[in-house]
């Protein structure tokens, strides 16, 4: 029963991005990341195709996915992230999902990254770490 009921709230926050996948003249902010990324590679033919890129248009596309969220721009697998990557012209936002030692279903990359992920290192919680076998 509690998983039926886990997968339903996935499925609920799954269907609460649908406004997200309405892409007709919506306005696609890119933010300066891919710009930045752009500028800072060396000289070559794929970065001036690339430069040519950067007045557009952008629009969503399906082909266009926001694994976990924006990368590298907000916290993974957040509220904040799923949106700036719809905002960012995703036209699927979607995550990784696992489950806690109680058999809740979360949002997270993997069940052991969380040092990579959070702060937790630097709270008391840290204390509570363990090492997961391979």
């Amino acid at each position: 029963m509690r998983f039926i009921k886990t997968m339903l709230a996935v499925a609920a926050i799954t269907a609460s991005l649908s406004p997200f996948a309405s892409y007709a003249n919506e306005k696609v902010q890119l933010g300066p990341r891919p710009f930045f990324l752009v500028d800072d590679m060396e000289k070559s033919p794929l970065k001036t195709k690339l430069e040519q890129c950067s007045k557009g248009p952008f629009f969503k596309t399906d082909f266009s996915i926001g694994h976990r969220g924006a990368a590298l721009q907000f916290a993974e697998h957040t509220e904040q992230s799923y949106k700036a990557a719809a905002k960012m012209g995703a036209g699927i936002v979607e995550c990784d999902v696992t489950f806690t030692k109680d058999k809740e279903l979360v949002c997270r990359h993997s069940q052991c990254d969380l040092h990579t992920t959070t702060n937790i290192l630097e709270t008391p919680l840290a204390g509570k770490c363990s090492v997961q076998p391979d």
